[in-house]
């Protein structure tokens, strides 16, 4: 019998498989840019001068190891929003996610903000502190439901490994925190109310 938590591994597992293994094996930054739809945020990537400047400026920041996750996320959209001249607060958290840690960033989304603000109250502030009040909120969802979403991910990841000409020398990936994290971020995007 399957649970919520179950089919929220299921749809994450499948994307991870069809689109975000090859991103992150290939350490894709731009296809990660289009997967995630925030491409349009950084004009001109058409051309290779443009990309090796983004490129730049967020190595820059990810390289810093004198800053904090906090203080790498701040810095970055501080970079974006002079750079091209937008609070790039999902898009910021996106790449991060991507190239830095994917355990330390969360990644924040309309979707997910609009569906946390229903179950842990509105996010009013602005700016950095938005986001770092949705990563708190986030953050205490997932304390609350860590434990279903690990047996949840145990249960699938057993089913598969027992399912007859299943072959997926990836599929460890269950075992990691960050995979988990994600299966919450995909629940949070869905259309449930």
């Amino acid at each position: 019998m399957s649970t919520a938590w179950e089919i929220q591994v299921i749809k994450y597992y499948q994307q991870y498989k069809e689109q975000e293994q090859v991103l992150i094996d290939n350490n894709n930054l731009f296809g990660a840019l289009t997967h995630f739809r925030i491409a349009r945020n950084f004009s001109g990537l058409a051309e290779q001068s443009n990309k090796d400047e983004l490129a730049a400026i967020i190595s820059s920041t990810i390289l810093n190891n004198s800053l904090t996750s906090e203080q790498k996320y701040i810095e970055l959209l501080d970079k974006f929003k002079r750079r091209y001249k937008k609070e790039l607060i999902s898009a910021t958290s996106k790449i991060l996610w991507f190239t830095d840690n994917k355990e330390e960033h969360i990644i924040y989304d309309s979707l997910a903000l609009n569906k946390l603000s229903k179950i842990k109250g509105s996010i009013n502030t602005k700016s950095h502190k938005k986001y770092f009040d949705f990563c708190g909120k986030w953050h205490e969802l997932f304390a609350e439901n860590e434990k279903q979403i690990k047996a949840a991910t145990n249960r699938v990841k057993d089913f598969y490994l027992t399912t007859p000409n299943f072959k997926d020398s990836h599929i460890d990936v269950m075992d990691t925190l960050w995979f988990r994290m994600r299966v919450l971020d995909i629940y949070l995007w869905g259309n449930e109310s």
